[in-house]
């Protein structure tokens, strides 16, 4: 399986382009550029996000999935990176 790019992402600030963390040098590494609206840009940017929230819900074992602590961080985490795909508000 090929490895992305290690988040956080972020949206640059013309909102066209996507870059993660700096790749050993003072610049960061460019994940996606030409992003023709900054909701897609959002979105992309909100994937490393995503992905770890939704491997935390599918990962979580049974015995677990009644602690009202594990379940809180999770689906925290997931309203963090909705809002963050969106660029609304976090629910709470």
């Amino acid at each position: 399986m090929t490895t992305h790019t290690a988040g956080p992402w972020r949206v640059g600030d013309a909102g066209h382009s996507v870059f993660g963390p700096p790749n050993g040098s003072p610049s960061p590494e460019t994940v996606a550029t030409s992003i023709r609206a900054k909701a897609n840009a959002r979105l992309i940017a909100a994937a490393p996000e995503l992905l770890a929230a939704l491997t935390a819900l599918v990962n979580v074992s049974d015995g677990r999935r009644n602690d009202p602590d594990v379940m809180n961080q999770i689906r925290g985490d997931a309203w963090a990176a909705i809002a963050k795909a969106t660029g609304g508000e976090v629910e709470t």
